[in-house]
């Protein structure tokens, strides 16, 4: 196990430093960065949920793909070529000859053709921001009081902030409404989630550095491809394949929440006794559902049982909330953290059945989650490669 890696650390402080805040402007769209002035085609922005129980993962995770997903390629930009032929012909059939030597560089398109480079180039830009369901909590007096029962602690009161209840819905789907017309976040936006400290990892910078080279090489290939497959479909269209722009940017947002994939309105669940949602709770739910399913491109999951749950969230020291610093109480994690889990996900498992860690495969397919192998069983570089995989599929099929 070693620390935090420095480069999560070095983002974690760039994000919050970069992200304006005036609270006075909260109702108006004040973006004024260059991306406003862009073309759609110029920017193309990503959302990815990335949602488990607590003390899952999500946050280290989201951490890695934010430093990994951070990075510049330039390409060349080309038309359609004359044919080789006459290329040739024009050449002098000389190898090596001075003409030759002065023709335009020849690239192959993706089905075999070729493009004539003009000398001209297109720089992409790739980022991946995060944004912590966290930070829409309701302020601490807002949050409801659960009512609950154990052998070891008795009947008592405790605040419930992992409900749907103590979330700001409406703020939630504002927000990323926001995010995904203007690719940043609402300039009002203020992280107090990255204030709280994600432990030691057993992942190093150097690995971390290495996988990040090994993505852009992937995204730089991958342009290369579509450009090569676009160019040569322009051919009798050059000057629609020229008024392309040259400067183009991929912005991911990865929303880290531990509960962002509620049950689907008219699901039918067989439970197995972790306990039933309030009305109110019902139309919540409802509507978490909704903006999951209109607003967010990817929907990835990362699992861990009961058992790893408890040892995972006992360790932590606790949390920053809107109003002061909040630590778990005797018994919090045992008799609301993973009954409400278990409760709100049992959609999604076998039998509805949370502590037996089965998921229904075809159900969450069918509601397109993507549920990471393992049961998280699965060291972090597995996790880290799985996530990898998905968002770079996710940022393909936004290229389509």
């Amino acid at each position: 196990m070693t620390t935090v890696p420095q480069s999560i650390v070095a983002a974690t402080e760039d994000e919050n430093k970069d992200q304006p805040r005036n609270p006075q402007n909260q109702d108006k769209d004040t973006d004024t960065s260059p991306s406003r002035s862009r073309s759609n085609a110029a920017l193309q922005t990503i959302l990815i949920g990335l949602s488990g129980p607590s003390s899952s993962g999500k946050t280290t995770l989201a951490r890695l793909l934010r430093t990994i997903f951070d990075f510049e390629i330039t390409v060349p930009v080309g038309v359609p070529s004359i044919k080789a032929g006459k290329a040739e012909a024009e050449a002098g059939h000389g190898e090596g000859t001075q003409h030759q030597q002065q023709q335009p560089s020849l690239t192959s398109g993706a089905d075999g053709g070729q493009m004539q480079e003009e000398g001209r180039s297109c720089r992409w830009k790739v980022t991946l921001f995060v944004l912590h369901e966290d930070d829409f909590y309701k302020t601490d007096k807002d949050v409801p009081v659960a009512t609950v029962s154990s052998p070891e602690y008795g009947t008592r009161d405790l605040l419930d902030w992992d409900c749907v209840e103590s979330l700001d819905l409406p703020l939630l789907e504002n927000t990323l409404r926001h995010v995904r017309n203007h690719g940043t976040l609402p300039p009002d936006t203020l992280s107090k989630e990255d204030q709280n400290a994600i432990g030691p990892i057993d992942i190093r910078d150097e690995e971390v550095e290495r996988i990040k080279r090994e993505v852009k090489g992937w995204f730089e290939r991958t342009i290369r491809s579509i450009t090569a497959s676009a160019s040569l479909e322009c051919a009798g269209k050059v000057d629609t394949f020229q008024s392309d722009p040259y400067e183009k940017e991929i912005r991911i947002c990865v929303l880290d929440g531990f509960l962002l994939y509620s049950e689907p309105p008219g699901s039918e669940v067989e439970s197995t006794g972790s306990g039933s949602a309030s009305a109110s709770s019902v139309s919540l739910l409802a509507h978490l559902h909704t903006i999951s399913r209109t607003l967010l491109d990817r929907r990835l999951f990362l699992p861990v049982t009961r058992d790893q749950m408890l040892q995972r969230r006992l360790a932590r020291m606790g949390y920053v909330t809107l109003e002061g610093f909040w630590v778990d109480p005797p018994g919090y994690v045992k008799d609301v953290v993973w009954p409400n889990y278990a409760r709100d996900h049992s959609w999604m498992f076998v039998n509805g059945d949370a502590d037996a860690c089965v998921f229904a495969d075809n159900k969450c397919k069918e509601h397109q989650i993507d549920v990471c192998p393992g049961q998280g069983r699965w060291r972090l570089r597995e996790v880290l490669d799985w996530a990898v995989e998905k968002v770079e599929e996710t940022v393909v099929e936004k290229l389509r």
